[in-house]
């Protein structure tokens, strides 16, 4: 059963596009589906934490996005997210994903955001290039899914009716166990010149700061945030195993996968 339709957003409300975004994909999706939305862009990348006052009006729309990691929240976005007070403001939930499976992303996302205080009202799964098989996917988001993003926005604002426990209907359900460890770590290469900016950059402080080329492998959640961001091109995932996973990880995963929304109608 749906509630009747909320009022249209004016554009003097503000609309905040909140993303944890390591490689910047998720970036560029959230960004697409806030532009969507009729009201003013505000921007917050908390890859490394908030920066900076998240001050979200009852009035206001609020667009989060996360990856998809093994199918689920980052667990460094869940605790940054936890900071933020919704304040009863309508929120669009999306992930990205590497065209294999989000698996429960949206599902935890969503549970993450209501008990935040925000009112959700629809969710999406877009499809970028796989941050740690980065043939998979290579070249999206493209143009038709960014496209399909701003469209995405547009029409949960405007069919912004609510079901009655106040979430979105989604694939995927709330899983009990913990998140496993990352088996594999971006390594440095010869192209390295010690400019630190890995370091700098780095979501989880893995990378020595007075030597990049060592990788606190324990605590690196493989984001390829350092790989994304150097300039020389000197930081890869390497090693037989990881050859091995790649393989056949690209076999499973060929098929071009599309966006999937979920907007209460």
């Amino acid at each position: 059963m749906l509630q009747p339709s909320t009022p249209e957003i004016h554009h003097s409300r503000k609309v905040h596009a909140i993303f944890f975004s390591p490689a910047r994909s998720t970036k560029k999706v959230v960004e697409a589906i806030a532009s969507g939305i009729p009201g003013q862009v505000v921007s917050y990348d908390i890859t490394q934490g908030i920066q900076k006052e998240i001050s979200i009006a009852p009035e206001d729309v609020a667009v989060v996005g996360v990856p998809a990691y093994s199918g689920r929240v980052p667990e460094l976005a869940r605790q940054y997210l936890k900071q933020i007070n919704g304040n009863g403001a309508r929120a669009v939930i999306t992930c990205v994903y590497g065209n294999n499976d989000y698996q429960y992303t949206l599902d935890e996302l969503v549970q993450i955001c209501s008990d935040g205080g925000f009112i959700p009202i629809s969710s999406g799964a877009f499809v970028a290039r796989h941050s740690i098989f980065q043939e998979v996917a290579k070249g999206r988001p493209d143009k038709k899914d960014l496209d399909k993003a701003r469209q995405f926005g547009k029409q949960s604002v405007k069919h912004a009716r609510l079901t009655t426990d106040g979430k979105p209907r989604i694939k995927g359900h709330h899983p009990n166990q913990a998140i496993g460890e990352v088996p594999v770590a971006a390594r440095a290469n010869s192209n390295c010149n010690f400019c630190g900016a890995c370091a700098r950059l780095c979501p989880v402080g893995a990378i020595d700061e007075n030597n990049p080329k060592k990788t606190n492998k324990k605590a690196c959640i493989a984001c390829a945030r350092c790989v994304e961001m150097c300039s020389y091109n000197a930081r890869k995932f390497s090693g037989l195993l990881y050859y091995m996973a790649r393989k056949r990880f690209e076999e499973q995963s060929q098929e071009r996968k599309e966006v999937e929304v979920f907007i209460p109608l």
